[in-house]
């Protein structure tokens, strides 16, 4: 019996340390939502009545001829439906195309649409035009159904929710007292 539980120590200790691990691992901030494992999956729950009325509620009856708005810290197209930017995305190129293109679909810019403030146009490789918020090209996440989801936060750890903390300027640093000597 002793031998049998001396074998059994190292798995024991295993367990435990995979375990405290996983716990560890699994502590997110409240707002922030852990990655999916898969481009299809939906990190955050529907949005519910009361945010769906929110966001609607907020919308500008005029909101110019900006593409989108910021509405309740983030940035959502004219009907209150999120936009997403991918990581993978260069200032004013977009890297999301085929199947990507699909699941990711674009926010595209009428032919007579011009930039508006950080709102800019970029030419898609299909020569499409796509609106992009300071020069990250925006997109829509399919699994949202309505205004004020946000179901496409962090899928596969890529997309993100444009935030409206993102939006004001980085002040420049006070530059640093001269020293006398």
């Amino acid at each position: 019996f002793s031998r049998d539980a001396h074998a059994m120590k190292p798995m024991l200790i295993l367990f435990l340390l995979l375990t405290a691990v996983a716990s560890v691992s699994a502590q997110q901030p409240a707002d922030k939502p852990s990655a999916s494992t898969s481009m299809f999956e939906s990190t955050r729950p529907p949005a519910s009545d009361e945010e769906h009325a929110a966001v609607l509620a907020e919308l500008p009856d005029d909101p110019g001829t900006a593409p989108a708005v910021f509405v309740r810290g983030y940035l959502v197209d004219r009907r209150g439906m999120t936009l997403y930017i991918f990581d993978r995305d260069r200032p004013g190129i977009s890297t999301c195309y085929r199947a990507c293109e699909r699941l990711w679909p674009p926010l595209l810019a009428d032919l007579d649409a011009a930039d508006e403030g950080d709102f800019s146009i970029l030419e898609r490789m299909d020569g499409a035009r796509q609106w992009a918020w300071r020069g990250q090209p925006l997109y829509y996440w399919p699994y949202d159904k309505r205004a004020g989801d946000i179901t496409g936060d962090n899928v596969s750890g890529v997309w993100h929710i444009v935030l409206e903390t993102a939006a004001a300027p980085t002040p420049a640093p006070a530059p640093a007292p001269e020293s006398e000597y």
